[in-house]
């Protein structure tokens, strides 16, 4: 069964391993849920800022001009319903490119809090 770091669980659960993990977190978040809202709000697909500059095609992630458009450019290249792409589009790398302008946006957030705490 695996468990976040520093969670203990009270019961042991004789089920099949995804029922295990799934109590195993049910017990970890009673124990200790200001963890779990933090890995849940700061996932963004495993993706780091390296990662994100990557996908996006972006050195300086301050331009919020230039990443808007490169976002919205990745967006309608890869929408299915788009009449322009012929029904050719991918929901995953929608998906990927939306992570990553989730995780430059939540840098920019600690930056900004940063510079005022």
């Amino acid at each position: 069964m695996l468990l976040p770091y520093n969670c203990r669980a009270t019961e042991v659960f004789l089920f099949s391993d995804w029922r295990l993990q799934f109590y195993g977190h049910v017990l970890c978040t009673i124990h200790d849920p200001e963890k779990w809202i933090k890995v849940t709000t700061t996932n963004f697909g495993n993706m780091n800022l390296d990662e994100a500059k990557k996908i996006l095609d972006v050195e300086d992630i301050e331009d919020k001009e230039k990443l808007e458009a490169k976002v919205s450019a990745l967006l309608q290249m890869n929408d299915k319903k788009d009449p322009k792409n012929n029904g050719i589009g991918s929901k995953y790398l929608q998906d990927k490119v939306l992570n990553a302008k989730e995780r430059i946006d939540y840098e920019l957030e600690q930056k900004q809090e940063k510079a005022n705490g």
